[in-house]
C-alpha cells in the first residue's frame, strides 16, 4: 500500500476533525479567560466610576471605550458590552459607566452588576462553540473510523477473491 492510498477517502474528515478541534481549543481558551477574569475581580472587588470617551458606530451598533482610573493608574478598555445591559442605551461621549475592577489586577474589568467581563451572555456562547467544535471532531473522527474499516474489509474480501 502506497502512503497516497491510505489518505485517499480521508483528507476531507481529517480537514474538517482539525478545523472542528481548533475551533473548540480557542473557544474553550476564551472561556477559561472569561472565567478567571471573573475570579480574579471577585477575589478583590473594587467600584470605579468609568466615562465614555469614544462611541464608534458600526454596521450592528457602536464600539465603545471606557476610561476609567483605578490603584492610582489610568486604563482603557474597549471590550465591555456598554448598552443596554449598562443602561445606556444609546452611549454617548462623557456618559458615566459603573465597573467593577480587580484591586490586585485594576485592567481586569467589567461592567457593575455582570458576572462576566465580556458580558453574561458570552458565557453560554462560548461554551456552545466549545460543544460544537468539540462534536464536530468526533463526528469527523468517526467518520475517518467509518472508511478505514471499509477500507480493510473490501481489502480482506479482495485478498480472499470473494465480492
Amino acid at each position: 500500500m502506497r502512503w497516497g492510498d491510505f489518505w485517499r477517502g480521508k483528507r476531507a474528515p481529517l480537514a474538517v476533525a482539525a478545523g472542528s478541534l481548533l475551533v473548540a481549543v480557542v473557544g474553550g481558551c476564551s472561556l477559561a479567560g472569561e472565567i478567571s477574569d471573573a475570579r480574579r475581580i471577585d477575589a478583590s472587588p473594587l467600584r470605579v466610576d468609568g466615562v465614555v470617551d469614544r462611541v464608534v458606530q458600526v454596521k450592528y451598533g457602536a464600539h465603545v471605550r471606557v476610561s476609567y482610573q483605578a490603584g492610582g493608574q489610568w486604563f482603557v478598555t474597549e471590550d465591555l458590552p456598554v448598552g443596554h445591559t449598562a443602561g445606556l442605551t444609546d452611549p454617548v461621549v462623557g456618559s458615566a459607566v459603573c465597573l467593577e475592577a480587580s484591586a490586585e489586577h485594576p485592567g481586569t474589568v467589567r461592567l457593575c452588576g455582570q458576572r462576566y467581563p465580556g458580558g453574561d451572555n458570552m458565557i453560554p456562547t462560548e461554551g456552545l462553540v466549545v460543544l460544537a467544535g468539540a462534536a464536530g471532531a468526533l463526528m469527523a473522527a468517526g467518520w475517518i473510523v467509518a472508511v478505514t474499516r471499509q477500507e480493510r474489509r473490501e481489502r480482506e474480501r479482495s485478498m480472499r477473491g470473494t465480492p
